[in-house]
């Protein structure tokens, strides 16, 4: 008996169900889940406001912050159920204390004719590669400023500090240093000690 396997294939591939697809549906539970949400929050708040609203109106019904009892503060009154005064708000504005204090203008001008006389140095980097040391003395050559390169022994290497200077006062170091500061160089200043 011979049968043929290619026509049974084709009527079993159409005869085959296709399942029905399923549109998207919403679960009820979650819209459900953001209301809760709402509701606590807004529950939350309502009891806040009255809470506020409530220990305000305490105050406003005649009752200084000064007679306001405080459990827990200790005090020979807590056990009789008194009302414990806190006096510090009539002490305080009475408590000053006088103090010698030198005048501003004369403390000032004294400081700045130091100031004034004091020799800075700003170090702009320092390289073991004497050829980097170079390009960054360019760079600040050409910034107009009087620069060096001091090399300095240190653990057995040679290291080269590229140092711009020196600055007589506080007022021409600073100059200086907002120009390196513009450009991207983080200076170093230091203080010769004047002889």
């Amino acid at each position: 008996m011979a049968q043929d396997f290619a026509k049974k294939k084709k009527a079993s591939s159409t005869s085959a169900k296709k399942k029905p697809v399923r549109s998207a549906t919403r679960n009820s539970s979650d819209d459900s889940n953001h209301w809760s949400w709402f509701f606590s929050g807004l529950f939350g708040g309502v009891l806040l406001c009255m809470v506020g609203y409530f220990s305000l109106s305490q105050l406003n019904n005649g009752a200084s912050i000064s007679e306001v009892t405080i459990p827990g503060l200790g005090g020979e009154n807590e056990e009789n159920g008194s009302v414990t005064t806190l006096d510090f708000y009539e002490y305080l504005p009475q408590a000053e204390v006088e103090v010698n204090v030198v005048p501003v203008e004369l403390a000032s001008s004294a400081l700045e004719d130091e100031s004034n006389q004091i020799t800075y140095l700003l170090q702009a980097g320092s390289f073991l590669d004497p050829n980097d040391a170079e390009a960054l003395r360019a760079r600040l050559i050409l910034l107009n400023l009087d620069t060096r390169i001091q090399p300095a022994p240190l653990s057995g290497r040679t290291w080269y500090r590229v140092q711009a200077g020196p600055f007589i006062g506080r007022n021409a170091v600073e100059n200086a240093e907002n120009t390196l500061i513009e450009n991207n160089i983080d200076p170093i200043r230091m203080r010769i000690p004047s002889p």
